[in-house]
């Protein structure tokens, strides 16, 4: 009694290998679709001030923030295949991630919130510079 075995031979290192590893065409696509959909939406927040003659930004600000994130969760999720991959890889990724979350947080933390940082001459003007009197530019072309 013998059995065939469906197998994809489509790996050179390793024939009859079977691999699953991502979506198919169609999905690719749907997800292209849903990127260029949200791409939209997030570009017309620049024009809805002007079409509902209102201050749109308490709205617009949030979603566009709500819109990022679910575009990076879907590129990062089927373009770079981390859905798919081994959780090592993944592990490896968010570990990047959050390390470049926290560094901007820092940094952007440091430019906006310790601006002063204690020193009493960080905001105050340059001292006023007086004009030159004659006796410093006669002096000055005198000796020169």
């Amino acid at each position: 009694m013998s059995s065939t075995l469906d197998v994809d031979n489509d790996s050179p290192a390793h024939p009859g290998e079977h691999h699953d590893h991502g979506p198919s065409d169609k999905q690719y696509f749907t997800i292209f679709w849903v990127l260029v959909a949200i791409t939209v939406l997030e570009v017309s927040t620049y024009w809805w001030d002007d079409i509902l003659n209102a201050d749109t930004e308490p709205v617009a600000v949030p979603l566009l923030i709500v819109l990022m994130v679910v575009k990076f969760f879907l590129v990062a999720l089927y373009f770079m295949h981390l859905k798919f991959d081994r959780p090592i890889l993944r592990r490896i990724f968010w570990a990047g991630m959050l390390t470049a979350i926290f560094v901007y947080v820092v940094a952007l933390s440091a430019m906006n919130f310790w601006q002063d940082s204690g020193t009493v001459q960080f905001n105050d003007p340059p001292p006023a510079v007086s004009p030159p009197t004659t006796a410093e530019v006669g002096g000055a072309t005198a000796g020169g």
